[in-house]
């Protein structure tokens, strides 16, 4: 699992559809579906139920979802903390 695969399965649930959250990620659905394929299999648990032309989360795809506000949410905190600022140059002795 890794914080890319978080993101998009937070969007994917949020969306419930794999075309408007690919849109909001800007990848495809397919790929889209081939990472949530392969977060559930590095877990082993379904996270979605798929519906026609919908997702519905699993018991344990709302377990993760609340797990991934989580850590999406202090990453994001940490990235406005600490994030991208030029350093100073150092001096050459």
């Amino acid at each position: 699992m890794d914080l890319k695969d978080l993101r998009y399965f937070i969007a994917a649930y949020e969306s419930r559809r794999y075309s408007s959250a690919s849109s909001a990620l800007g990848t495809s659905p397919s790929n889209l579906s081939a990472r949530m394929l392969k977060l559930e299999r590095s877990l082993g648990e379904l996270l979605f139920e798929r519906k026609w032309r919908r997702m519905v989360p699993t018991e344990k795809g709302e377990e993760l979802y609340v797990c991934a506000k989580q850590v999406i949410g202090a990453l994001d905190d940490a990235e406005r903390a600490f994030g991208p600022r030029s350093l100073p140059a150092r001096s050459r002795s």
